[in-house]
C-alpha cells in the first residue's frame, strides 16, 4: 500500500448505470469481520482488527474500532489514521490522509442515487484531519488539511485547510493551528 503523500487533486466521478453497486459491495470475507468486530470484547482481541486492516489494504497503523463498517472496502488511508465508529458508504474512493481521525457516529457517503443511475464521487480527507461526533461528508467534499469538523456537521462543500468548520451546511468558523502528536502504539 503507498503512503498518500500526493493525494489526487480531482478525483472522477463514478457512475453506475440502471443502480447496479453489485459489483462495488464489500466482499463477504470483510461483511463478517465487520460484525466480528462489533462483538463484545472481540476488539480488545486484535485479530479482527489485523484481518480488517489486511482485507482493506490500510497500514497497519490504521487503527479500527467497533462501529465501523464499510459498504465496498474503497478506502485508501495513510498512517496513523483512526476509523472509530463511522459509516463509510464508499462506492467511489474515500482518500484520507496521514494523522486522520474520526470521533463517533459518523457518515461519509460518496454515492447518490437518482432516479436512473447511481452516482459516485470520491471524498478527501488530507492530513491531520479530525472529524468529531455526528458528522456527515457528502460526496465530492475535499477537507483540507489540520482542519477540524464540528459535532453535528453536515459537509456539503470542500472545507479549506487550518479551520474549524461546523454547521449545517458546515462552513469555516475560525482558522486553528493543530498538529496531533504522534502517538505510540504499543504491539503494533
Amino acid at each position: 500500500m503507498p503512503r498518500l503523500a500526493n493525494l489526487p487533486l480531482n478525483p472522477e466521478t463514478i457512475v453506475y448505470p440502471g443502480g447496479d453497486l453489485g459489483k462495488a459491495r464489500a466482499s463477504a470475507y470483510l461483511n463478517v469481520l465487520m460484525r466480528m468486530l462489533a462483538l463484545p470484547g472481540m476488539s480488545r482481541l486484535g485479530l479482527v482488527t489485523r484481518l480488517l486492516r489486511h482485507g482493506l489494504g490500510v497500514p497497519a497503523s490504521t487503527s479500527i474500532n467497533p462501529g465501523f463498517h464499510c459498504h465496498a472496502g474503497n478506502i485508501h488511508c495513510g498512517e496513523g489514521v483512526d476509523l472509530s465508529d463511522t459509516l463509510f458508504i464508499d462506492y467511489a474512493p474515500v482518500y484520507i490522509g496521514d494523522g486522520t481521525w474520526f470521533s463517533y457516529r459518523n457518515m461519509v457517503i460518496t454515492a447518490a442515487r437518482d432516479y436512473e443511475k447511481v452516482t459516485a464521487r470520491p471524498v478527501v480527507l488530507e492530513r491531520n484531519v479530525w472529524v468529531t461526533s455526528n458528522v456527515t461528508i457528502l460526496p465530492g467534499v475535499r477537507i483540507g488539511e489540520n482542519s477540524v469538523i464540528g459535532a453535528g456537521s453536515v459537509v456539503v462543500r470542500d472545507i479549506p485547510p487550518n479551520v474549524l468548520a461546523a454547521g449545517n451546511p458546515c462552513r469555516p468558523i475560525r482558522a486553528v493551528q493543530r498538529t496531533r502528536p504522534k502517538r505510540s502504539r504499543p504491539g503494533s
